[in-house]
């Protein structure tokens, strides 16, 4: 529960109004940091072999290589967006900026801020899937 209530008390300008209820969101971070860390310790409690305890968690150098391909591939596909639009992708969603501050600084409608980010997600989503 305390792990809940600092998650809640630290992200608490996140809350956004969509019309679902506060309790709605309160009651989501609760499960999910509680499904955490249910699997936190099932994990802590399969790893026997102290070798396996040992091993680093990084990613090995196979999952490098995939890795930076795919942010390769990534970066030229938020070159084919609009500038405007990579700027607002980039904001919402490594930034962690709401829609109501993005659509404050292009001076664009809330909808149409939403419409941007639906829109360049769908583009991203095509350019990475094609080969």
């Amino acid at each position: 529960m305390q792990d809940a209530y600092i998650k809640i008390w630290t992200h608490a300008g996140r809350y956004q109004t969509t019309g679902h209820s506060p309790m709605t969101w309160l009651i989501t971070i609760a499960r999910n940091t509680a499904i955490d860390r249910l699997r936190k310790r099932k994990f802590a409690s399969d790893v026997d072999d102290p070798a396996l305890a040992l091993a680093s968690p990084d990613p090995g150098p196979e999952a490098q290589v995939v890795a930076a391909s795919s942010a390769r591939k990534l970066t030229g596909c938020m070159d084919e967006l609009p500038p405007d639009r990579a700027a607002a992708v980039r904001g919402a969603y490594l930034d962690g900026r709401s829609y109501a501050e993005l659509a404050e600084e292009f001076k664009q409608p809330l909808n149409t801020m939403r419409t941007w980010l639906r829109r360049g997600l769908i583009a991203l989503r095509e350019c990475m899937s094609d080969g």
